[in-house]
């Protein structure tokens, strides 16, 4: 049983509703919601909570403010978490999970975009995730995991972490084969990690990625596509993105750069930017 006691602030996060519209693509639903809050104007990357079950975690691109945003299914923002002291140049993606040791759930916020391929390294950030009681929350106690690509610095928006093993995999963006590198677990938050090229993908333009909280689908977005792979029991992650893909059901969107499964495994979130609409909508397919 779940004892997690629910603060009136997340209590307000997980009941309020504000349904843009529902259709229906290929015989999937598709749930959009407005996002209201206009802090939110760059969203690159989502990550459903592990702790609150419902929950969702987002951040805004390159230059914006060190800081996480909790959304609940819907789109509604009343809490925000600020890394203290980290510097967001380029956050592209996040995700969550359990620490293979630790059995503790743990946010990871990658900023790893590099247009120009210019970084002499790129950085991944992880904390546990914390209580949300307030509206603003401040976390001090981060780990920062420095790696380099072992061909050269790499432009990506796509970062993902095997529940079953903690190994986190990054995709690259403009590659015209993308490629697939491996951090293996435990990373050294002391030391330089290097990232290793473990396979490529028949196509460009990866700008998310994510595996679901069972370990058993893997889901790949593009700007133009979803890609979903099936995991076998017995084939890793690098096994089960070199079998033949599902295509999934897509709204496009205006700068749609993110993608994370729900909570169950079930459906899956999509965010987009701001970009020339006035609009940032949430969009839930299942």
């Amino acid at each position: 049983m779940n004892n997690q006691k629910y603060s009136p602030v997340l209590i307000l996060l997980l009941i309020s509703t504000l349904v843009v519209g529902c259709v229906f693509l290929n015989g999937k639903s598709v749930h959009s919601y407005l996002v209201e809050e206009k802090e939110i104007d760059e969203a690159s990357g989502i990550a459903s909570s592990l702790k609150y079950p419902g929950l969702l975690y987002t951040h805004n691109d390159s230059g914006g403010e060190s800081a996480v945003y909790v959304l609940n299914q819907i789109g509604f923002m009343p809490a925000k978490i600020i890394l203290e002291g980290i510097q967001n140049r380029d956050w592209e993606d996040i995700a969550t999970c359990y620490d293979p040791k630790d059995q503790k759930p743990y946010v990871y916020v990658g900023d790893i975009g590099d247009n120009n391929s210019s970084h002499t390294s790129s950085f991944i950030y992880c904390f546990e995730e914390p209580d949300i009681k307030d509206t603003l929350i401040v976390v001090r106690n981060i780990q920062k995991i420095e790696f380099v690509y072992e061909d050269g610095p790499r432009d990506a928006e796509a970062l993902m972490i095997d529940p079953k093993t903690g190994d986190i995999y990054i995709i690259s963006k403009r590659d015209e084969t993308a490629k697939i590198y491996q951090l293996s677990y435990p990373q050294s938050f002391n030391e330089v990690n290097i990232a290793r090229q473990i396979g490529t993908l028949p196509y460009k333009w990866v700008v998310a990625a994510d595996i679901s909280p069972s370990g058993d689908y893997i889901l790949v977005k593009t700007y133009n596509q979803i890609y979903r792979y099936k995991r076998r029991a017995d084939k890793n992650v690098k096994e089960a993105l070199m079998t033949k893909p599902k295509i999934m059901t897509y709204q496009l969107e205006e700068q749609g750069e993110a993608i994370a499964f729900d909570s169950k495994g079930k459906g899956y979130f999509t965010i987009s930017e701001k970009g020339e609409s006035s609009e940032v909508k949430l969009f839930y397919y299942k």
